[in-house]
């Protein structure tokens, strides 16, 4: 890595937890957290481009989900890092993203990852250009397991974030109506479906917890 500071934006709703992770990362000298924020609005409207190295952000927040914010803010900064941090395993959302995002994307899960040593590094490496995906083998991400083709597995690891169709037709490449067309094949696989539940929240939680929906028909 060369000799240089590297600026991290800090995007989590939660002020004790964002004040912990700030003096945590700052206990590295190669790090310097120059925006503590709290959300979605806070981060597209202070985060200019080319002032940040490396956004670390939070997958679920009040005001809407780090997915979003990440994407909108390397839209603006193809430079731009992202570490998604989250409360579980969202390492196959990192994968979805792995051949659209201008730069590779890096996945810790707090759980897994509760030293803030680990978590430092884990900054450092991503403003190395380094793809960090933990905890283990991405291939134990949630959804894995469901007999998915790739392409399905992609667009329903957004949709499990919370993305819309047009989001995630944005962030993949793909057209709006491919999207459609492959979550009514993740609807048919899954069997998501039912008179009370939609398909796209039993599909949501199917991958979040690797587990086929038992809908009533």
């Amino acid at each position: 890595m060369v000799g240089r500071v590297v600026r991290v934006a800090l995007v989590v709703d939660e002020a004790l937890s964002r004040a912990a992770l700030a003096l945590g990362l700052e206990t590295d000298p190669r790090l310097a957290v120059v925006h503590r924020l709290a959300g979605r609005v806070e981060a597209l409207d202070r985060v200019e481009p080319r002032t940040v190295d490396v956004l670390v952000v939070e997958d679920a927040l009040a005001d809407g989900t780090g997915v979003e914010v990440g994407l909108r803010l390397q839209e603006r900064d193809p430079d731009l890092a992202v570490l998604l941090l989250s409360g579980g395993d969202a390492s196959g959302v990192v994968l979805a993203l792995r051949d659209r995002a201008p730069r590779p994307w890096s996945h810790v899960s707090r759980r897994a990852c509760p030293d803030p040593g680990a978590l430092a590094r884990a900054v450092v490496a991503a403003a190395d250009g380094h793809a960090v995906v933990g905890p283990g083998d991405a291939s134990a991400a949630p959804g894995r397991g469901l007999g998915l083709t790739a392409a399905q597995d992609g667009v329903l690891a957004l949709v499990a974030q919370g993305l819309s169709n047009r989001a995630v037709a944005q962030a993949l490449g793909l057209s709006p109506r491919s999207v459609e067309n492959h979550l009514a094949a993740v609807y048919r696989a899954l069997g998501a479906g039912g008179p009370d539940v939609s398909p796209r929240v039993l599909a949501a939680l199917a991958y979040r917890t690797g587990a086929a929906p038992r809908a009533a028909g």
